[in-house]
């Protein structure tokens, strides 16, 4: 009679070959309470909530001008939030995972595929808070009778989150080397430095400007103060894809330095 395999041996293969498909939807469950679920549901509310009160309480009169100006800097506060939400989400998904990755790394697969889950589970919960930010600002465009706005306020939800990418996965990788000091610090300056050089000639060299300078051609403001007129280089479309690909690019490379420093990581 031959004899069996050992009924946990499948099972133990299993744990030292997760798929990234499984660790992602894990770090999504631990992901739904705490800071992470808070921080996609209260920025959109919020900045919502301002644009509402603006525009249909606080309007006495010419209520058109108003929602053109409240629309923008709506989008505006958005992408100049991005920064520092990525800084949050890091620090909620370190507290998270602290202990969890404890038991994990001790198990015979890549340190790296961790990390990736926690991107991937991380940047799933911000676009759906961009997804609801979109909705909200969609919904009051309907309301005040101009649903043309509809299609800006979903480019101007999602492409600060694009932008923000590579601020995102810095911010994880500082968590894993400095604790919740290292992203929190990152996330604060990444929104300080980033709103103050978004709509400067040398944008391009600071990667967490890249939010503000993608939003800009689609709010068309630079801020309380900032308005440009018709033809401005700053409210051309173009800068857009570059945007697009530099983010895509840079988080490859980051994601590739934070895989090489986890997998040689000491716990």
């Amino acid at each position: 009679m031959s004899t069996s395999e050992p009924a946990g041996q499948p099972t133990a293969s299993a744990r030292d070959d997760p798929s990234l498909t499984l660790l992602t939807s894990l770090a999504l469950v631990r992901l739904r309470n705490g800071l992470p679920l808070w921080m996609s549901l209260a920025p959109p509310l919020v900045i919502a909530a301002l644009l509402v009160i603006a525009v249909f309480v606080g309007a006495e009169h010419d209520q058109e001008a108003v929602w053109d100006r409240w629309f923008g800097l709506t989008l505006y506060l958005w992408a100049i939030l991005a920064p520092m939400l990525a800084g949050l989400y890091a620090v909620g998904s370190h507290q998270a995972d602290e202990g969890v990755k404890r038991v994990m790394y001790s198990y015979a697969f890549p340190r790296r595929r961790l990390l990736f889950a926690d991107i991937l589970a991380l940047t799933a919960l911000w676009v759906s808070s961009a997804l609801l930010l979109a909705a909200l600002v969609a919904l009051a465009a309907l309301a005040n009778g101009t649903p043309t706005d509809a299609g800006p306020a979903v480019a101007g939800a999602l492409l600060p989150v694009l932008a923000a990418l590579p601020t995102l996965v810095l911010c994880v990788i500082a968590a894993e080397a400095w604790g919740l000091a290292g992203a929190t610090c990152v996330g604060v300056a990444g929104m300080l430095f980033g709103a103050l050089t978004g709509d400067k000639p040398y944008w391009w060299v600071f990667p967490p400007a890249w939010p503000t300078r993608a939003v800009i051609p689609i709010a068309e403001t630079g801020g309380l103060t900032g308005y440009y007129a018709d033809g401005d280089p700053m409210l051309s479309l173009s800068v857009l894809p570059v945007i697009a690909i530099a983010a895509l690019t840079l988080s490859g490379v980051l994601l590739a330095a934070g895989a090489w420093y986890v997998d040689r990581q000491e716990v």
